[in-house]
């Protein structure tokens, strides 16, 4: 909870500030999913700046809105894609606001989505289709759709309770980053316009994320005369990938490239770097490898990418 502090008779603006470093989940340049979101007891107008050693802050963006910031009381686990979640649920302490409920149709079309922050650090985005308030400022969200925006990456791990969950409104605003500085850490500092109150400083690196390759799907492996393994998978899109008209999503990157990596356990025995969405892995690679032909193996695939060489992976033990 976020209870109001004063001191006399003036209140004391104390804000709870979340930088996030976000996938394309909507239109906008990439630098804009770097974002923030803010909220305090009273709100105040917010002033975000930034500096590089801690000195001589400069005013980025402002923060006119309070947002919907929560905690998870219970674990959220991993869950399915593509489809709406019958079994988990999130359920948050939410101290500002509530969490409504959406049609399912309006889910589908970007209606309650939230973020939240995952075990390996990473944002899960997520919406919901029912809110329920369970006690006061506790509230159940149910027929979730998982790991949007391709952050299943972030979902894998599930996040743990006490962890944030940022309702992505209009009240979550791009922190103002510049191509030059994505992927390097700032100190950013909020304090209420005209000075009053404290003001909190984060140290935070952010912009790689929407830029960053999405994992490939459909890993499969196609065993072929003389003992060659054909691997394959499917690429996924950033930016305009939802068309079920097309034959093909546009390609975000200026070219096609994957790393494909074969695994004995955790170790790599073999890479292979490949311009089209397959590779083939011979009989004799694979005696180098491990002695014999192979009927499993053990696969992970990147996307690689200009300003984010490696994406996020995906990786399976497949079978003949």
């Amino acid at each position: 909870d976020m209870p109001e502090r004063t001191s006399g008779d003036t209140a004391i603006y104390a804000p709870y500030l979340v930088l996030m470093d976000l996938p394309c989940f909507e239109g906008g340049a990439a630098t804009d999913f770097a974002r923030a979101a803010i909220h305090a007891r009273p709100f105040r107008r917010t002033l975000l700046s930034v500096s590089a050693t801690g000195e001589g802050y400069g005013l980025r963006t402002t923060l006119d809105r309070p947002s919907r910031i929560a905690t998870l009381v219970a674990d959220l686990e991993p869950g399915i894609l593509g489809r709406f979640d019958p079994v988990n649920e999130i359920v948050l302490d939410l101290p500002f606001g509530s969490a409504s409920s959406a049609a399912r149709a309006a889910v589908l079309a970007g209606e309650n989505r939230l973020a939240v922050r995952c075990r390996d650090g990473g944002w899960e985005v997520l919406s919901y289709s029912d809110g329920e308030e369970i006690a006061p400022s506790r509230w159940r969200l149910t027929g979730l759709l998982r790991g949007l925006a391709g952050s299943d990456d972030a979902m894998a791990g599930g996040a743990a309770s006490g962890a944030d969950a940022v309702f992505l409104d209009a009240s979550v605003r791009p922190i103002g980053l510049t191509a030059e500085e994505v992927g390097l850490t700032f100190n950013w500092r909020a304090e209420a316009s005209g000075g009053q109150g404290e003001a909190v400083t984060l140290a935070f690196a952010g912009g790689r994320r929407a830029d960053t390759p999405l994992s490939p799907v459909h890993l499969r492996g196609t065993w072929l005369s003389g003992g060659l393994i054909r691997l394959s998978w499917v690429r996924r899109g950033r930016i305009d990938a939802d068309d079920w008209e097309s034959a093909d999503i546009p390609l975000d990157e200026p070219e096609e490239r994957y790393r494909v990596e074969i695994l004995s356990g955790a170790a790599e025995v073999r890479r292979f770097e490949v311009t089209q969405a397959f590779c083939d892995y011979t009989a004799a690679q694979q005696v180098a490898d491990f002695g014999s032909a192979r009927t499993s193996l053990s696969v992970r695939v990147r996307q690689m990418g200009r300003k984010v060489p490696l994406g996020a992976a995906t990786q399976r033990m497949i079978s003949k």
